[in-house]
């Protein structure tokens, strides 16, 4: 049997419990999980990730291998320490779950010598030559909840602006995609200009033809560069600007983190899974040094070598949408 060692890094991203559990039902795998990222593996005793341990806990929200942000694979020293610990413990491979940071951390380890598989998990379906990443489908679904009801909302008491801010890093993704889906009028991404001038004319376009506007933001949208991972609120600001021009109050909620995680969509459970098992192919064939990722709604590997820096475009059709109906910003 193959000893293999398993992290989730960055943020959580549900359906990868369908992705432990596959390659933890492979006979030929002897899974450890560490808790808490890269980090992890240094200070945490290895869990073993049996076939009984994982069962039934696919469609679990909560984490089999909890998550957590290290810097620790971006200095030489931190890698080599890394690749001691999984040494020492008999370790063939490392399986990394996580985002764009993650995804380099991996390549990094790959490059000096640390056998190692990425699996995309992020709900800003960022991550480099992937076209999904594990846990944005229930990042949709939660948007458009959210969306539905406000639209009963602003029937119900209509004259008003709705205000949503959704999370995506530096990526417009998760808003664009649930924008079209949840029928919102005005979508602000990173992407596009998101000078305050340009969304309160539009602003004040729209209103002309409805009594009542959603409006969806993306965290990230800044008109300057002062981002930073974690940073809410710019939908704030976008909304004063709004409300000093239109003289009408902006209701608004930034949904944060509560769309993470949960019980994980169809999708997401299914194309976990199906990861899951080309990634214990991987193993089994020695293939390492690969990402497992989405490509054309097939799964297929990638080696790490060849993973560009150009982050997951938006999508080609959704942004046609988006401004053929006047829902961005141009």
């Amino acid at each position: 049997m193959k000893k293999v060692a398993l992290i989730t890094s960055g943020g959580d991203g549900a359906g990868i419990n369908s992705t432990i559990e596959m390659i933890a039902k492979n006979t030929h795998i002897d899974l450890y999980g560490f808790h808490g990222g890269y980090s992890g593996i240094l200070s945490n005793d290895p869990i073993h990730l049996t076939e009984e341990y994982c069962e039934n806990r696919a469609l679990d929200g909560i984490h089999l291998v909890k998550t957590g942000r290290s810097k620790l694979p971006f200095s030489k020293e931190g890698r080599e320490q890394l690749d001691r610990r999984l040494e020492a413990e008999g370790f063939e491979c490392l399986v990394v779950c996580g985002g764009n940071g993650s995804q380099k951390a991996a390549q990094l380890l790959y490059r000096e010598g640390t056998n190692t598989i990425f699996v995309p998990m992020t709900v800003d379906n960022d991550v480099n030559n992937s076209d999904y990443s594990i846990g944005f489908d229930t990042a949709l679904n939660k948007i458009t909840d959210v969306l539905y009801g406000l639209h009963d909302t602003s029937a119900n008491m209509p004259g008003r602006i709705f205000m949503v801010e959704v999370l995506g890093g530096n990526s417009g993704n998760l808003a664009l995609e649930s924008a079209i889906a949840g029928a919102a009028d005005l979508v602000i991404i990173p992407e596009y200009s998101t000078y305050k001038r340009d969304i309160v004319h539009l602003v004040k376009e729209k209103l002309k033809q409805k009594k009542s506007l959603i409006l969806l933001c993306s965290e990230s949208a800044y008109e300057n560069n002062n981002y930073q991972s974690g940073n809410q609120g710019v939908s704030f600001e976008i909304a004063t600007a709004i409300e000093e021009e239109t003289e009408i109050r902006v209701r608004k909620s930034i949904m944060g983190f509560y769309m993470r995680a949960g019980r994980p969509s169809f999708k997401d459970a299914l194309i976990a899974s199906k990861i899951g098992a080309v990634v214990s192919e991987s193993i089994i064939q020695n293939d390492y040094g690969v990402m497992v990722g989405v490509k054309n709604e097939q799964i297929y590997r990638i080696d790490l070598h060849d993973i560009t820096e150009q982050a997951n475009s938006l999508n080609s059709q959704t942004l046609e949408i988006a401004k053929q109906y006047k829902k961005i910003i141009l």
